[in-house]
């Protein structure tokens, strides 16, 4: 199978909803990167994907403002696609898999002193589909002063929406008697519920050749999550990123 690394870059209009110690609605525009090995034919494709979001939040409430430092943004997601028969020609491609998914939220608010420190991960088993359509032009087109060459492109989406959902959260406040007994933990506090919260992403990309068969790639990323709708910590959060990747082919 053909062998591609991605790297890109772009921005991220990220929202979070923290109802531990408080609800509060925190949002902020801040940087996204992702990073890929990707094996791909029309027959099969599987991809390793890393997203990465520092940045700053804001939140307003009450006249009063308060931020919040993201140290830690990161989804790490492994995906897996067997092409469908039933709706495939030369110019459509369908196919279907799975997705594993663990994504890891580190977040501090110095307002709320011993509460400051806040943190949150996801683990979610979801189905996955992805629609390519090959919008290729085979012949050189002239308009006006305009010349467009015959170069390969692609415009394909991706929806993949939890089956199997986890999350690893605090209790309603960040705080723990840990350090109390001697025995400072990070994890006291916390706990995992498997079967529980929501998470759905899709991915949107538009994809044309460049010299050496490597690639430009423009997409759009949706990811929502949440933990449990019932619990009292809930915690949502949504990222929306715009990125600008360069694909390369490795063989």
């Amino acid at each position: 199978m053909p062998v591609y690394a991605e790297l890109g870059a772009g921005v991220n209009n990220s929202r979070f909803v923290d109802f531990g110690t408080s609800p509060l609605y925190y949002s902020g525009i801040m940087l996204g990167l992702t990073g890929a090995i990707r094996k791909e034919t029309d027959k099969r494709e599987v991809a390793t994907t890393v997203y990465y979001s520092p940045g700053t939040y804001k939140m307003s409430y009450n006249d009063i403002e308060m931020a919040s430092k993201s140290k830690v943004n990161l989804s790490l997601r492994y995906t897996r696609l067997y092409q469908l028969d039933v709706f495939n020609n030369d110019r459509w491609n369908l196919k279907v898999g799975g997705t594993a998914d663990m994504a890891v939220m580190l977040r501090t608010n110095p307002g709320f002193m011993n509460n400051a420190v806040g943190y949150n991960a996801f683990t979610n088993l979801m189905a996955s589909g992805k629609i390519s359509h090959d919008i290729s032009n085979t012949e050189r087109h002239k308009w006006w002063f305009f010349t467009i060459k015959p170069k390969n492109r692609k415009l394909s989406w991706q929806l993949d929406a939890g089956i199997v959902n986890g999350a690893f959260a605090n209790n309603f406040i960040y705080s723990n008697s840990s350090g109390v007994y001697n025995k400072p933990s990070l994890l006291s506090g916390h706990s995992y519920k498997l079967f529980s919260g929501f998470r759905m992403s899709s991915r949107f990309d538009y994809q044309f050749d460049v010299f050496n068969r490597n690639a430009i790639k423009i997409s759009y990323v949706w990811d929502a999550m949440m933990t449990g709708n019932k619990d009292q910590n809930r915690f949502q959060l949504v990222n929306n990123m715009l990125l600008l990747s360069y694909n390369v082919k490795l063989r």
